[in-house]
């Protein structure tokens, strides 16, 4: 029964499930004070490294090893979005869809500011998991990527949308299956949106293992 062998497709692809609910786990113990929420991610984005290049990944020590390494600057960027994030996403609401062309206008600029936020905050804790940078330097470089890749961040956008809308879904008569994946599912496939542009500026081969940081 070769198909049960450790090594085998349908193993492998069993211990990347439960790598996904075990880092699942992990996130969002890890983000109830709120504020590690960015420290968290942050973590997430090093095991998804690891599994997207097919290396062997000891989930819950690497996941707490990048937790404390990028605490700080993780936190920092996390305190820096979401109160922009919050305040967009507010406005957005606020304004209503009453017919006023200048409240339509506003609303529209409101929604496209917090898209550009969010896509930059998809990018920019897997920028800290991957390197050692400055906070603003590390900011700076997830809006340059966000806008040298355009396609990419649409297409972030749609797979984050789409793995949301697909959980909803699922929640409505399976709720603990929402639960166990709510975050690991959609930042992974994100993972597999925006690895190959850090795999070409590293030079990596896509599928060669290789060491996760370069700190």
């Amino acid at each position: 029964m070769g198909f049960l062998r450790f090594d085998s497709p349908l193993m492998r692809f069993l211990g990347k499930v439960a790598d996904l609910l075990w880092v699942n786990i992990l996130c969002l113990l890890c983000s109830l004070p709120v504020f590690t929420i960015g420290a968290s991610i942050t973590a997430m984005q090093t095991i998804f490294y690891r599994l997207l290049h097919n290396e062997d990944v000891y989930v819950t020590r690497e996941f707490f090893a990048s937790f404390a390494r990028n605490f700080k600057q993780a936190t920092l960027v996390w305190i820096i979005l979401l109160p922009i994030m919050a305040f967009l996403g507010y406005d957005y609401i606020a304004l209503g869809n009453d017919g006023d062309p200048k409240a339509f206008f506003l609303k529209t600029v409101a929604g496209i500011l917090f898209l550009i936020v969010f896509v930059i905050f998809l990018y920019v804790f897997p920028i800290i998991s991957r390197y050692e940078n400055s906070t603003k330097e590390t900011i700076k470089n997830a809006c340059i990527i966000s806008i040298t890749h355009p396609v990419r961040s649409v297409l972030l956008l749609i797979v984050f949308a789409f793995s949301i809308f697909v959980e909803l879904i699922i929640s409505y008569k399976l709720l603990p299956l929402l639960f166990a994946f709510c975050v690991s599912v959609p930042f992974y496939f994100c993972s597999m949106v925006y690895m190959p542009i850090f795999d070409k500026l590293d030079g990596v081969t896509p599928g060669k293992p290789t060491d996760v940081a370069e700190e």
